[in-house]
């Protein structure tokens, strides 16, 4: 493990990448540690071209302003979003004019049913939960699919993430929208479609598009059920991020929040960026939508348990927030393995695991901890 470049301790996990302590980035001198992260960063994101910050083009050279997610890229003529999805000159014709309904990138493929994915544990693909509104199948739907549709292009930039081939995009994995809704429609055993990345929100209009022309193709087939889920983390323009909660209580999916920290100080050390749009989000679709449908949780909460970074603490504040808005919402927590940058912290140890789940399970009634195989390690 690393030494903290601040205090100079080393008996705590420390990523050598970060170099920065929890408790200095939390209680430090943020005037000299948030700098040093911001660098940290910017090394990062050189390494597949993506700018440090969100461009911020100013009068009268902005070409293209974007309000799709918290970034809010102004461009001007050679400037490239910070999502990397975006830029003016479209010089290798392979980034997205803005907005687009029509075009998106995406990696498509069907995942057996009941899948991995976080809310498996309460999901009609996974459980009795829907039947017979959602669900066909009294129980997991064996011999069925979901449609994976994995976005290039992220909001945040996580040291930690576990899905980083979204920052390598290529014309090839540019998809017609109809071209696309005909052939998940095709597949009649293709009973979900589940967006993840990256994340969806520098693409949500298209994401919506493709989910309404689903449903309008299938209309005419009163007996299919089709859900549709949304995995992000949480960072959309709030206008577009309410129309994905809508299509997902109509049809019997969800949407899963990714509250990776609470602290927005941790956030920006661990994801580049402020989380506070995610946790405005959260409240927003929490107080108006949450229990609108009897016995099927429209959304839920995940947190992936960073060695020493997002610990119990973290946990508990996470886990508050989330009761002041509803106990019964449902929280997973995630065992952390090594990746992209942070290759070199270890698996969430047993002891923090613990912690976490005996802290969560006090504030909220529903909890769960995925990818536990990976404590047999």
């Amino acid at each position: 493990m690393g030494i903290c470049k601040f205090c100079g301790k080393s008996e705590r996990v420390i990523s050598e990448v970060l170099q920065v302590c929890r408790d200095c980035i939390l209680e430090g001198d943020w005037d000299q540690i948030k700098p040093h992260i911001l660098n940290i960063h910017k090394q990062i994101r050189q390494l597949v071209e993506l700018p440090e910050k969100p461009p911020r083009a100013e009068r009268p050279n902005i070409k293209l302003k974007c309000n799709l997610c918290l970034n809010e890229c102004s461009l001007s003529e050679y400037d490239v979003s910070y999502c990397g999805l975006r830029n003016i000159q479209l010089r290798n014709s392979e980034q997205l004019p803005y907005p687009t309904k029509s075009k998106g990138y995406i990696h498509g493929y069907i995942d057996p049913n009941p899948t991995n994915c976080c809310n498996s544990w309460f999901c009609p693909a996974g459980t009795s939960s829907g039947y017979p509104e959602y669900s066909d199948y009294k129980g997991p739907e064996f011999g069925t699919y979901s449609y994976a549709a994995f976005f290039y292009g992220c909001s945040f930039s996580c040291l930690f993430c576990q899905n980083s081939s979204h920052k390598l995009f290529s014309k090839r994995n540019l998809f017609d929208v109809e071209t696309l809704a005909n052939q998940i429609v095709k597949n009649e055993k293709i009973t979900c479609l589940c967006y993840f990345g990256g994340t969806p929100e520098p693409q949500l209009p298209f994401s919506i598009n493709l989910a309404e022309q689903i449903l309008e193709k299938i209309e005419k087939d009163k007996k299919r059920k089709f859900r549709i889920c949304w995995e992000w983390n949480g960072s959309g323009n709030k206008d577009w991020v309410e129309k994905c909660m809508q299509i997902a209580i109509k049809t019997g999916g969800n949407i899963k929040f990714d509250l990776k920290t609470y602290n927005e100080k941790l956030n920006i050390a661990l994801c580049g960026v402020s989380n506070k749009r995610t946790l405005e989000n959260f409240k927003f679709l929490g107080e108006n939508y949450f229990g609108t449908r009897k016995d099927l949780p429209e959304m839920s909460a995940c947190t992936l348990m960073v060695p020493d970074y997002t610990n119990h603490e973290e946990v508990g504040q996470i886990t508050k927030f989330v009761n002041s808005i509803n106990r019964e919402i449902p929280y997973s927590l995630l065992i952390f393995h090594g990746d992209y940058q942070m290759r070199d912290l270890p698996i969430t140890p047993k002891k923090q695991a613990e912690k976490c789940l005996e802290t969560a399970k006090k504030y909220l009634k529903h909890v769960h901890l995925g990818n536990r195989f990976l404590l047999g390690f």
